[in-house]
């Protein structure tokens, strides 16, 4: 998943990233996801899939990760427009 160009540099500065960041759910559950590099973007790599299996995401879902700190996220994700912490 393509991380926003705003938000990686408000975040890390121009062109640089850690190496994996932690993402924390809403139940609790903690991912690590490793950051990969490429043309100038970084995007979610190794470990995104068992966030989007272990959480049901949808591609049609909308996603919000809420910076805890530099390498730390809340994530919390909407279907059809609900919050999981609803389900």
């Amino acid at each position: 998943m393509a991380l926003p160009s705003d938000a990686t540099t408000k975040l890390w500065g121009v062109y640089k990233a850690p190496t994996n960041v932690m993402i924390e759910t809403d139940n609790g559950r903690k991912f690590i996801v490793y950051i990969s590099e490429a043309k100038g973007k970084f995007f979610l790599f190794n470990g995104w899939s068992d966030v989007i299996t272990h959480l049901g995401i949808k591609s049609d879902s909308f996603v919000i990760f809420t910076p805890l700190d530099s390498t730390r996220f809340k994530l919390t994700y909407f279907v059809n427009g609900v919050s999981s912490i609803y389900f």
